[in-house]
């Protein structure tokens, strides 16, 4: 505010000659300098009367007709050849600055205060674009001139800046305020160097979760600031954290994942130790509760917790199939997400992971044991479930996830604002990728090739169109989609356990695809799978089933397929059904493989839960605000295009009852084939007929529009367009 003071003062006495005397016999008063108008030529005196001689003349020849401000650090009285201008065109006497300031404070607001001199002057330095409201604030001392807090969090995003910008003074008192803040002696440093010993503080009181109220406020503001993302990285890097630093004795906020993954090991050795584990366990609930490590923090933590606390809880009261999927849906399949997100995580310490993979499996075999005792009435119940689905009104939308397992789905459900329904079904034995396609696309038998499978599906219903995941754009008008993701099965059969990280990413690719499906209009997206799979884990030989004597047909890692009944199978589940050309299908009563050559982790094609529960996921949307209902009014005629170009026209209802129908923004896409040739976007109102938008008919006389909401995305209309053999007659002329 003092600058206003000042600049006022000058206008003031300036006069026709634009001439103005500041005198500063202290040099209090230099700082205010900084304030003065751009258009205002400021000339600093010396102490001589030559310097005033030189300051006049350099006004007088180069500056005529300009302000000009002359400032002295000499009083009124001993001035000699500017005594003139300070006499006739006017003087502004900075000598003594606390009565400078105290005497426009009275002038403006009517206000006495006890602040000290030093304070008046440091509160006067930082007051620039301060109102008449801080300064009381000030005087009556309910804050403080110096926002410390907010200047150390500058100071730790931008060090140099903020020693650069501050007068030399305030500067001097706030690193007097900084030192004391982190009660270090104060040394002179440079500004890089004040902010690494702030942020040392910082995180040596997080570790020892004894960090002062005033700098826990600081670092909280820290980590909420996105401005702060890229430096607090830095920082963390450049702390040396203690090798012998207790996790257990951190603030749950703390930054250092690399001391989450300390505790883990911590627990991976005191796994049997109750007291213990209950004392981490107790952390790890405060720390994946910490809002403000959020973006810190490992991920993975949570996992930890699932797999330690984790009981069977009511599994005896579970008495057919159906109440079991139920139960696994809704009580295991969380364990399973966190022992995958722990093999993913983990498996570069396989010594680590072992006792988490030991209780994970002691709760498995409980749950397996269960399983066993039920399948006897095993029936599957996937074939023909997508031509079931597309039996409903509206448009529909079925991604088929290849290798998709339930715990997978419900994690994605429970993430879903839009879901709806989660069902489930029991595929079919073995449960391989070609049995349980052939299934879903409603076969008679197994079919091998995919495309043979597509086929026999659109034989059924014509409205079905078959694409894959990848290739899902605006131009995809199909009234019932199939849109078929593969990466979970291949990836995963590929790099076995170290797919696992892949696989955690594709969750959020396969709840991204469904987000685009419903806003691109379709009524109802559901979410299948034609198997899940099973993590087999880290395996030792004797981990592995033998293989079962016999004429065995065919061996894989999980099942066996023989012509005859095996005269000793026992612990082997046996089923009588033909699965190529077998009369009989054999499988261990467990999630490891049989005996064979390979590498495991990854797989499918046995009888567990796990891949033998799939998903039917149900997502939809809420109905929304109705909105003006536009359409392409020519659609017959683009079918017959006559000539290089043709005119798109858009015809918007003529009545409407509400705010949310007097206009449309609208998006015209333009396709030949898959391509994109072009967008347009226009604005329609109610009752108008849109005819200027004009297309150039791509070389292959074939093309798409597709007309899409500018908001929403939905899918509104589309047509075909096509070239015709006539002649324009327009080019004849």
């Amino acid at each position: 505010m003092i600058d206003k003071w000042l600049v006022n003062d000058i206008n003031e006495v300036l006069g026709q000659q634009g001439r103005v005397v500041v005198t500063d016999a202290k040099g209090e008063g230099k700082f205010l300098l900084d304030f003065l108008p751009h258009d205002m030529v400021l000339l600093e005196v010396g102490d001589t009367a030559l310097d005033e001689i030189k300051a006049k003349y350099e006004a007088e020849a180069h500056h005529a007709g300009e302000p000009v401000v002359f400032y002295l650090h000499r009083p009124k009285d001993n001035l000699t050849f500017l005594l003139e201008y300070a006499e006739i065109q006017g003087c502004i006497v900075l000598d003594d600055m606390e009565s400078y300031i105290r005497k426009h404070l009275f002038a403006d607001i009517h206000l006495n205060t006890d602040l000290t001199k030093q304070e008046l002057i440091l509160a006067a330095k930082v007051s620039r674009g301060k109102d008449q409201n801080w300064w009381k604030a000030v005087c009556m001392r309910a804050i403080q001139p110096l926002n410390r807090d907010q200047l150390v969090i500058d100071l730790l995003v931008s060090p140099r800046q903020v020693a650069d910008d501050m007068d030399k003074e305030v500067w001097q008192i706030f690193c007097q305020e900084v030192y004391a803040l982190i009660n270090k002696p104060q040394t002179q440093q440079p500004a890089e160097v004040m902010a690494e010993a702030v942020m040392d503080t910082i995180f040596d009181g997080l570790l020892h979760n004894n960090l002062s109220a005033p700098l826990l406020a600081i670092y909280n503001r820290c980590v909420s600031s996105h401005a702060m993302d890229e430096k607090m990285t830095d920082y963390i890097r450049g702390f040396a954290l203690p090798k012998d630093a207790d996790p257990l004795a951190a603030h749950p906020d703390h930054p250092f994942k690399a001391l989450d993954e300390n505790l883990m090991r911590r627990m991976s050795h005191a796994i049997e130790n109750e007291e213990f584990m209950a004392n981490y366990v107790h952390f790890i609930e405060a720390r994946t509760h910490s809002k403000l490590a959020s973006g810190y923090k490992a991920t993975w933590l949570a996992d930890i917790k699932t797999v330690v606390e984790y009981q069977n809880e009511n599994l005896y009261l579970v008495s057919s199939l159906d109440a079991f999927a139920e139960y696994y849906r809704d009580h295991f399949a969380p364990l399973d997400t966190a022992i995958r997100h722990l093999y993913a995580a983990w498996l570069h310490e396989e010594k680590v992971l072992r006792p988490f993979q030991f209780l994970y499996e002691q709760q498995e075999k409980e749950l397996l044991d269960k399983w066993f005792a039920l399948t006897a009435d095993y029936q599957p119940t996937q074939r023909n479930l997508l031509r079931e689905k597309f039996s409903g009104n509206g448009r529909i939308a079925i991604l088929v996830c290849d290798g998709l397992r339930l715990e997978m789905a419900e994690s994605i459900y429970q993430h879903a604002k839009s879901k709806k329904k989660n069902d489930y079904a029991f595929a079919m034995l073995p449960s391989v990728t070609e049995n349980g396609m052939s299934a879903l696309f409603g076969c008679d038998s197994v079919e091998d090739l995919a495309q043979k499978r597509y086929a026999h599906l659109q034989a059924e219903d014509s409205d079905v169109e078959v694409i894959q995941a990848e290739k899902l754009n605006s131009s995809i008008t199909a009234r019932h989609l199939i849109l078929m993701f593969g990466d979970i099965d291949q990836v995963g059969e590929k790099k076995q356990l170290a797919a696992l990280k892949d696989i955690n990413v594709y969750e959020k690719e396969i709840a991204d695809k469904i987000d685009t499906l419903l806003s691109m209009g379709y009524n109802k997206v559901y979410v299948t799978a034609d198997h899940g799979f099973v993590i087999t884990g880290i395996l030792d030989e004797a981990d592995k089933i033998p293989v079962p004597h016999g004429d065995i047909k065919k061996l894989e890692e999980h099942f066996c397929l023989t012509n005859a009944r095996l005269l000793n199978s026992k612990g082997l589940v046996e089923r009588q059904d033909d699965f190529c050309g077998s009369a009989y299908q054999y499988y261990a009563l467990s999630d490891k493989p049989f005996r064979s050559k390979g590498t495991y982790g990854y797989s499918h094609g046995g009888f567990t839960p796990q891949e033998c529960i799939i998903p039917i996921y149900e997502f939809g949307q809420d109905a929304a605000a109705e909105a003006l209902h536009v359409s392409i009014a020519n659609k017959k005629d683009l079918l017959t295009v006559a000539g290089q170009y043709f005119k798109l026209k858009l015809q918007a209802e003529s009545s409407a009852d509400n705010v949310f129908k007097q206009e449309r923004r609208m998006e015209i896409h333009f396709f030949e084939g898959d391509k994109e040739l072009s967008i347009q976007i226009v604005t329609i109102k109610q009752g108008q007929l849109l005819d200027n938008n004009e297309f150039e008919m791509p070389a292959s006389g074939k093309a798409k529009v597709v007309l899409v909401d500018a908001s929403t995305k939905e899918q509104i209309d589309h047509c075909e367009v096509k070239g015709s053999s006539a002649r324009d007659l327009d080019d004849l002329f």
